[in-house]
């Protein structure tokens, strides 16, 4: 993590309690393995697209299950890849008028739409897409997309899972909100990215 050097070193700043620290290490720290694992779910993507390709024009026997498994995949991905993308910072932010407040107004204003917005949103979309994922397992719901017809339960309860990921993540960033309003700076930089 590339906190802060203030934020980094709770011992001897005494200003911020020492358990809020280890939170927010240990979140940001579940949230970066996940998001690299996850990542990996790439590396399956181009080896059955490879293979489809070698097969379909090589061989002219396309398969029938690359095309569903593919796109669940990389739906999966980005959905699960959400928390990820929250912990490095790479959501969407209108800027226009941001780099006028101070740092401790950007602090409000981040833990205002996280306890208001945030929270209540992903707490809905859970309990929701929880409910769509258990139906679809129950019934033993099968894609209509291909002959192939795939389960879809896995796909669905990825639904649940992501929401869960940024909700996660979202305990790390109100309490770095909270430190940004008490010390009027932020926890650590993030710099703006692109996943």
């Amino acid at each position: 993590m590339s906190a802060d050097t203030r934020a980094s070193d709770p011992a001897g700043a005494g200003e911020f309690p020492r358990a809020f620290y280890t939170i927010i290490r240990t979140i940001d720290r579940f949230s970066d393995v996940t998001g690299k694992l996850i990542a990996l779910t790439m590396l399956f993507l181009v080896v059955t697209i490879s293979y489809e390709v070698v097969m379909r024009y090589g061989f002219n026997a396309p398969t029938i299950w690359v095309y569903e498994s593919s796109f669940m995949a990389n739906g999966a991905a980005f959905m699960l890849g959400c928390g990820y993308a929250l912990y490095k910072g790479a959501h969407v932010r209108t800027d226009i008028y941001w780099e006028n407040y101070s740092e401790r107004t950007k602090g409000i204003v981040d833990m205002i739409s996280y306890i208001l917005l945030f929270y209540p949103v992903m707490i809905t979309f859970m309990l929701v897409s929880f409910d769509a994922a258990l139906h679809s397992y129950d019934t033993g719901e099968r894609s209509q997309e291909s002959v192939w017809r795939a389960i879809m339960w896995p796909f669905r309860a990825t639904i649940p899972l992501s929401a869960a990921l940024l909700m996660i993540q979202g305990v790390s960033e109100v309490l770095k909100c909270w430190y940004q309003i008490q010390f009027g700076r932020e926890f650590e930089h993030k710099e703006k990215i692109e996943i």
